[in-house]
């Protein structure tokens, strides 16, 4: 993943804002992407242990919706 890829999510994003459902479902996904990114190839020990850390709660079974 590029940062420019991230850049063009966050725009979609923002063109996406006029429906909060759909932005706030872009937005959750886009950050556990750049999460599963750091997890997976960062050379920071401190910072893989963060995102590995950050998306342990993909695991917790409770209803996720928007309103």
């Amino acid at each position: 993943m590029e940062v420019s890829q991230v850049r063009q999510r966050v725009q979609a994003i923002a063109d996406a804002a006029d429906d909060p459902e759909d932005a706030h479902m872009r937005e959750d996904q886009l950050l556990v992407d750049v999460l599963k990114v750091i997890a997976d190839s960062s050379t920071d020990d401190q910072a893989r242990g963060l995102a590995n850390a950050a998306l342990e709660t993909r695991k917790i079974e409770f209803e996720r919706w928007c309103a």
